[in-house]
């Protein structure tokens, strides 16, 4: 029905492993880190929030590139402070393990509002996570609002994260349609403070480049 000759299924997130070796540098938006493009040669990581939280890497080389997927949005997530002990406390009540899909991904800032209104001691409001994005987005839900800044700040952790795991010096690339949505907000909510705060491996982190990915499609 195609007309093809023939197919490959990929994984949705290795299908963006090969936009970002293949795109034009007019595609991607700098977040952090050094105003330099994603390397020609070495590891780039690859997140992506949306439903779940894609990653993947791609290894260039001269003669061209690999992509591997994986299921690294499904590791541990790990706390910084104690909003973020807050959040996992709530969710250790319904899940045994707690991931960092479950928190950074579309669906996950319903457990971050929650949080913080039980923090504040407000009334939680029943709604889906579409129509909370869309009220803190437009800055008409102050706590829906501060659910998204937080939702950046533990981005910049995981895609810190992740760059150490996969070795992706060469570049972290934030994809996904949802990345483009808070764009402005990730350049100013913190998320590159947490990316760099690893340690004795914050100038390593320094020296990076992270980019969004801005194509369409």
């Amino acid at each position: 029905r195609l007309g093809v000759d023939a197919y490959t299924l990929v994984n949705d997130f290795e299908a963006v492993g090969h936009a970002v070796a293949q795109a034009g540098p007019e595609f991607f938006e700098h977040l952090c880190g050094p105003e330099i493009p994603i390397a020609d040669e070495g590891t780039i990581s690859i997140v992506g929030p949306g439903t779940g939280l894609g990653v993947a890497h791609i290894y260039r080389y001269r003669q061209g590139y690999h992509v591997s997927p994986t299921e690294g949005g499904h590791f541990d997530f790990a706390p910084l402070d104690g909003i973020e002990d807050a959040i996992l406390a709530r969710m250790r009540k319904r899940f045994n393990r707690v991931s960092v899909e479950r928190i950074v991904s579309g669906p996950g800032l319903l457990e971050i509002y929650e949080t913080l209104a039980a923090i504040e001691g407000r009334a939680i409001q029943q709604m889906d996570d579409k129509t909370l994005w869309a009220l803190g987005m437009a800055g008409e839900d102050s706590l829906a609002s501060a659910a998204i800044d937080r939702f950046c700040l533990s981005l910049g952790s995981i895609a810190g994260d992740i760059a150490l795991v996969q070795g992706g010096f060469g570049g972290v690339v934030i994809a996904g349609g949802l990345g483009l949505r808070i764009k402005d907000i990730l350049l100013r909510s913190g998320f590159d403070q947490r990316f760099r705060a690893k340690g004795r491996f914050e100038k390593l982190m320094a020296a990076i480049p992270v980019k969004l990915i801005t194509h369409p499609q």
